[in-house]
């Protein structure tokens, strides 16, 4: 593929969108080439110590909440935080924040210029060396982090841990290890011990690990990686947090903690899975502050980091009464679904409310139990299906099928729009004064809507 030098980000955005089509996956020894090469880059001015120090994150659910978590925490400590996320919903922009604010188009544009000059120079030696997508997307972060001078940089892994592309980094100050379910088996492996295999593959020796300890199986691996590598592991159990109260606006939790009181957490949010994923950020915050040099982390920055923080797409409440979740596996549907049974709105079983549900997935997903799980919500009484646009959507027949084979036929009814759009607009129209709208299913999904809320601002 021939590298360019572009002069706007739609051409940039234009060029990204078009490598999947000329390249592959490649080696792990490859990439860590071109990672070595740029370290050399401007004397050095690019090497992994210029990037502060940086907590690896890897799971199949939660960890870009952690993620947000730990920026908020960081950014109220008075830390200049950088943080690498994949994916984005509506620009690529979002994947690289400084401070808590996505990079400017300029500053895209420079970085990937910059990126663009470097593989040519590298070809050179390695002719036939050619990054992927999120190579491409990591790269250009190591320049925007670099240059932007940051004390912290949370990264995000794209796909597993071992082979992804981020574990190039030699020595990060902490690793964590979100909840491990089910997801993308045919690049991680059909059971659970395998997948987080390969998402302990972020584990370096001597590093400190926290992780969610939700699953015997998947806590044994990484447990026993951290002892192999001489790792101190910390788990992070349903003991290690309580939920006090649920609000329609809020959780009130607590997080118990051998070190600090952090007394009353309050996360602004519905969703009842934030608070776990919380408190694996406060644990790693802990490890930050007691091993890691990062003193100004103390408990009132960690009670209004969490206070503070904004993730987009998880029991988002994108306008009154209408809601969008990331949900895109089975462990996260059941999570929405327990935070949907625990909410105060339905919940109370004498003035219970009723909601609609917008639904879609991308094919390569196990959507059959995520369907079930769904129309076991009795408070559902209308389905809205559609399709996300290109290969990777579901077929919308099959998806209704399921649909009809799970629902209830009595008090549940099924719509079907091939436009995310027209399902989108159908779903409003049709909810009562008092019902609210989830939009659940896939994060492609949540990036369309997000997308196009501002013009049914204008019909609804």
């Amino acid at each position: 593929m021939r590298e360019r030098v572009v002069q706007s980000y739609a051409e940039a955005e234009h060029f990204l969108e078009d490598v999947p089509r000329f390249t592959k996956k490649n080696p792990m020894e490859d990439t860590l080439g071109f990672y070595e090469y740029i370290q050399q880059c401007e004397n050095g001015r690019y090497r992994e110590k210029n990037l502060g120090r940086v907590v690896h994150v890897a799971g199949t659910n939660g960890k870009g909440s952690v993620c947000a978590y730990l920026q908020s925490i960081c950014l109220e400590s008075g830390y200049r935080t950088g943080m690498f996320i994949s994916p984005h919903l509506v620009t690529t922009r979002e994947r690289f924040c400084i401070n808590g604010r996505m990079i400017s188009e300029r500053e895209f544009v420079e970085a990937f210029n910059w990126l663009s000059d470097e593989i040519m120079a590298y070809r050179c030696t390695v002719p036939d060396y050619c990054p992927t997508y999120f190579e491409r997307l990591f790269f250009m972060g190591i320049y925007v982090f670099a240059r932007a001078g940051i004390d912290i940089m949370i990264l995000e892994t794209g796909l597993g841990g071992r082979l992804d592309t981020t574990n190039v980094i030699r020595e990060p100050a902490v690793t964590v290890i979100t909840e491990i379910g089910l997801d993308h088996m045919a690049y991680l492996g059909d059971t659970v011990e395998k997948i987080a295999a390969e998402k302990a593959g972020i584990i370096k020796a001597g590093v400190p690990v926290v992780f969610s300890d939700r699953k015997r199986a998947t806590s044994e691996v990484i447990r026993r990686k951290a002892k192999e590598l001489g790792c101190k592991d910390h788990a992070v159990s349903e003991n290690d947090y309580k939920i006090n109260e649920i609000q329609k606006k809020f959780i009130d939790f607590s997080v118990v903690s051998r070190y600090y009181d952090y007394g009353s957490l309050i996360a602004d949010t519905t969703a009842v899975y934030q608070a776990e994923n919380a408190a694996v950020a406060v644990r790693t915050c802990e490890i930050l502050k007691k091993d890691c040099g990062f003193r100004k982390i103390a408990v009132k920055s960690i009670q209004e980091g969490i206070r503070k923080m904004r993730w987009a797409c998880r029991m988002e409440e994108i306008r009154p009464g209408v809601f969008i979740d990331g949900a895109h596996n089975e462990d996260g549907i059941a999570a929405f679904v327990r935070s949907l049974k625990m909410s105060p709105d339905f919940s109370d079983q004498e003035d219970r409310k009723r909601c609609v549900l917008i639904f879609s997935a991308v094919r390569d997903k196990q959507y059959d139990k995520m369907i079930e799980m769904l129309c076991g919500l009795s408070m559902v009484t209308a389905f809205v299906i559609t399709r996300i646009p290109g290969d990777r959507g579901a077929n919308l027949a099959a998806l209704r099928e399921i649909f009809e084979k799970y629902a209830n036929r009595n008090t549940q009814r099924i719509y079907t729009y091939d436009k995310i759009e027209d399902a989108l607009a159908f779903g409003l129209s049709v909810r009562k004064d008092t019902d609210s709208v989830y939009i659940v299913g896939s994060l492609y999904l949540a990036g369309i809507v997000e997308g196009s809320m501002e013009d049914c601002d204008d019909k609804f």
